[in-house]
């Protein structure tokens, strides 16, 4: 079955068990494959008054359309959505808070593992363009471990006009992408801050580039010249975690 605007197909354990969890979307039916131990699956299930049933593992992958579902496979409705403005009436503690604006990003793989290291390192919600990027697509979730049923998700109509509404929020803007400040430099990461990474190909773009308030690079010292975006996307929000945690300890001032 083909994902559609009702139905969408969930599998992988991580992200199935999630789902489970949070119950942030509708679930239908949950089927496992018969030589699957999956008792937490069954209790979360049944206490939701989700139906089981067992198939073998061919079905499973036949439903599916891949080989892929270790064993576990969710029919549910797809993931909700906020606005820009129901993610900025959140008041954030100390006036801190830390977004990820993704542009342009096509891969669905990239735009899980973005989720995966913003759930792990703090960051508060994911914003994603209407059109030019990857679909919320149950692959996305997958690859996420699970990170996208429980991190806030906003569809904002464009990225420039995004990141004009965060400045007057006043979020400070911080571009990843290559050609900027050495990360290494930018010591004071304390306040609002979105981070706004770049597409596969195209980058940040021309005009969202001009919108940042910076722009930062990670220093490399090998042969190849860029990393994958998800990868790049770890390093910097580690950066920021680890300088908040040294600001707060007052050893790193701030401007």
């Amino acid at each position: 079955m083909k994902d559609n605007e009702e139905t969408q197909i969930l599998t992988g354990r991580q992200a199935v068990l999630e789902a489970l969890r949070n119950r942030r979307r509708a679930l239908y039916r949950l089927l496992i494959s018969r030589k699957t131990e999956a008792r937490e699956f069954e209790r979360l299930a049944r206490g939701l008054n989700i139906p089981v049933r067992r198939e073998n593992s061919a079905e499973l992958s036949r439903i599916a359309g891949h080989g892929k579902h270790q064993g576990v496979l969710l029919e549910c409705s797809p993931l909700p959505v906020f606005s820009l403005d129901e993610i900025l009436r959140f008041d954030p503690p100390e006036g801190r808070d830390l977004l990820v604006l993704c542009v342009g990003i096509e891969d669905p793989r990239n735009l899980g593992a973005i989720a995966r290291c913003m759930s792990f390192l703090g960051a508060r919600a994911l914003l994603v363009p209407g059109k030019g990027s990857s679909p919320l697509s149950p692959s996305a979730s997958r690859t996420s471990a699970g990170a996208m049923e429980s991190l806030p998700i906003a569809v904002v109509p464009g990225a420039a006009s995004a990141c004009v509404r965060l400045k007057k929020a006043g979020y400070w803007m911080i571009g990843v992408e290559t050609g900027g400040v050495s990360l290494c430099e930018w010591e004071d990461a304390t306040g609002k801050i979105v981070l706004v990474l770049g597409g596969e190909d195209r980058g940040l773009g021309k005009g969202v580039r001009n919108l940042c308030d910076l722009v930062v690079s990670i220093p490399g010292c090998g042969t190849i010249g860029s990393l994958n975006v998800s990868v790049a996307a770890g390093i910097v929000l580690y950066h920021v975690t680890t300088r908040r945690a040294r600001t707060a300890a007052g050893e790193v001032k701030t401007l």
